[in-house]
C-alpha cells in the first residue's frame, strides 16, 4: 500500500456534514487558508526592511507567495521519483499551502520581535503570577517554562486552529510544523528538538495529529522538508536584492565580497548572470535555483524512506554541495552585512519599545485574580475604568477563545492555573497576531501620541 495514501487524508477533527475525498477537503483547506485574516496581515509585516510606499521591497506576504511557488516547483520536481501512487495535485497543494502559512505565527518585526517578547515574558511573568494566583501547584513550573518559550511555528498552529478554527485537514496541520518539542518539554538529544514546535494549549491537538500519522512522534511530517527548503531556497537571494534595492548595500560591495570569497560555483552563477545588464537579480535568483531544486529534489528521493520513516535527520539543504553551500554563503553575507545596518537596526529599536511598551501597558489585566479579571465589567472606580478600557481593546476572537479554554481545556491539574495561563495565551495571541503598523500605532495610543 502507498504510504502516501496514509499521509494525505481529508481527515478532520471536526468533520463536514457532507463526505469528502482527500483532494476534496485538501482544496477546501486551500479556499479557506487564502481567504483568512492571518494571511491578509503577513502584508503589512517586515521582512527585513521598513515597509515603505515603493512597495518594492518584500513584505512576509510577498515573501511568502514567494515561498509557496518555489515549494510548488520542488514539488513537482519530486512528484515523477515518487515510486508510489499518489494523489498529485493534493500532493502539490499541501506543500504549497505550507509554504505559505509558514510565517503566520510571527509576531511584528519578525524574528527580533520573537526575542524581545521572551525577554519579557521571561522578566515579568513569574512576580505577575504571584500576583494574581499565588502559590503554584507541582505543574506550574511546566507550564510556566510553556509560556516563557514564545515562538513563531508553534503560534501559527495555534493561530489557525486554536483561534481562527480553520477545522484544516490533519494532513495540512502536519504539514506545518518543523519540530516536535512541546514547549513545555525539554529540549532533548531527539530528532527536531531546536525550537518548540506546539505549546501545552495545543496539546490535545498535536497528540490526534501523532496519532494519525505515527512517524511523526519522533519526526517530521514528509511534505514539512519541502516547506523548509523552499523557504530556505525563497530569502537566500531575495534579502540581499531588497538590501541593494534599498541603497544599503551596492552591487559593487557584494560583488567584491562574492568574488573574493565565495566558491566557484556561486562565482560562475554571478558571471553568468551579466551583472552590467538589466534584470540581473532576476537571472541571478533563477540560475541558483534550478540548480537548488534539482539537489532539494534529489535529497528528498535519496532519503526517501527515512523521511517517510520520520526519522531522517537533516534538512534537505544541509549538505556539502556547491549550490547548497553558495546559498549558506549568501544568507551568512547578508547576516554580516545587511542585517546589522543601521536602516535595519533603527526598525528593530522601534520593534523594541513599541512591543515592550504594549506588553506593559496590558500587564495589569495579568495581575487581577480571576475573579477581578472577569467582572471588569462592572468596575467603576478610576483604576478599573483604566483597566476595562484595556481589557475593550482585546479582540472579540480571543476572548471568546480565553473564554472556551479558561474553562474547559484539559490536561491542568489547577483551575487558577488554567485561567491564568489563558489569560497570558490571550495577550500574546492580540500582541503576536499585530502587523508591524498595528503595533506601533497601539504604542502611541498608549502613550497619549494618537493624532
Amino acid at each position: 500500500m502507498s504510504l502516501y495514501r496514509e499521509l494525505i487524508l481529508g481527515e478532520r477533527l471536526e468533520p463536514g456534514a457532507e463526505q469528502e475525498t482527500a483532494l476534496q477537503a485538501i482544496e477546501a483547506d486551500r479556499s479557506r487558508i487564502v481567504q483568512c485574516s492571518p494571511v491578509r496581515r503577513l502584508q503589512q509585516k517586515t521582512q527585513v526592511f521598513p515597509l515603505d510606499v515603493k512597495a518594492s521591497v518584500r513584505s512576509r506576504l510577498t515573501h511568502s507567495l514567494e515561498v509557496k511557488e518555489t515549494g510548488r516547483q520542488l514539488a513537482l520536481k519530486v512528484l515523477p521519483g515518487v515510486a508510489q501512487e499518489v494523489d498529485k495535485e493534493a500532493f502539490i497543494s499541501l506543500v504549497e499551502m505550507a509554504c505559505l502559512l509558514h510565517d503566520v505565527g510571527n509576531p511584528p518585526f519578525g524574528h527580533f520581535g520573537e526575542v524581545v517578547i521572551i525577554d519579557w515574558l521571561e522578566s515579568r511573568l513569574p512576580a505577575l503570577f504571584r500576583q494574581a494566583v499565588g502559590q503554584g501547584s507541582r505543574q506550574w513550573p511546566m507550564l510556566m517554562a510553556d509560556l516563557r518559550q514564545f515562538e513563531g511555528n508553534a503560534q501559527s498552529l495555534r493561530l489557525l486552529h486554536s483561534l481562527q478554527g480553520l477545522n484544516l485537514t490533519l494532513s495540512q496541520l502536519a504539514a506545518l510544523q518543523k519540530y516536535v518539542r512541546g514547549a513545555y518539554q525539554r529540549r532533548t538529544a531527539g530528532l527536531w528538538q531546536q525550537k518548540p514546535g506546539h505549546f501545552f494549549s495545543e496539546r490535545s491537538l498535536v497528540q490526534q495529529i501523532r496519532a494519525r500519522f505515527p512517524s511523526t512522534v519522533r519526526g517530521r511530517y514528509p511534505l514539512t522538508y519541502l516547506m523548509e527548503a523552499a523557504d530556505d531556497m525563497a530569502y537566500g537571494v531575495a534579502d540581499l536584492e531588497d538590501a541593494v534595492d534599498r541603497g544599503v548595500l551596492s552591487l559593487a560591495e557584494l560583488e567584491q565580497a562574492l568574488l573574493s570569497e565565495a566558491n566557484d560555483y556561486l562565482k560562475s552563477r554571478w558571471q553568468q548572470a551579466k551583472v552590467e545588464e538589466p534584470g540581473f537579480f532576476s537571472r541571478f535568483r533563477q540560475g541558483i535555483n534550478q540548480d537548488l531544486l534539482a539537489l532539494v529534489s534529489e535529497q528528498y528521493l535519496l532519503h526517501h524512506q527515512a523521511i517517510l520513516d520520520g526519522v531522517h535527520a537533516s534538512p534537505l539543504l544541509a549538505v556539502e554541495q556547491a549550490p547548497a553551500q553558495a546559498l549558506q554563503w549568501l544568507k551568512d553575507f547578508a547576516h554580516r552585512r545587511v542585517f546589522k545596518r543601521r536602516e535595519v537596526e533603527a526598525l528593530e529599536l522601534s520593534g523594541f519599545a513599541a512591543l515592550k511598551g504594549v506588553l506593559e501597558a496590558f500587564a495589569p489585566l495579568l495581575a487581577l485574580p480571576a475573579a477581578e479579571f472577569t467582572s471588569l465589567e462592572q468596575r467603576q472606580d478610576a483604576n478599573g475604568l483604566v483597566l476595562r478600557r484595556l481589557y475593550h481593546r482585546l479582540p472579540p476572537r480571543h476572548l471568546a477563545a480565553y473564554r472556551r479554554d479558561s474553562r474547559s481545556a484539559g490536561y491542568f491539574e489547577s483551575e487558577q492555573e488554567r485561567e491564568w495561563y489563558f489569560r497570558v495565551r490571550l495577550l500574546l495571541d492580540f500582541v503576536s497576531g499585530m502587523t508591524d503598523t498595528y503595533v506601533l500605532e497601539e504604542y502611541r495610543l498608549l502613550c497619549g501620541f494618537q493624532g
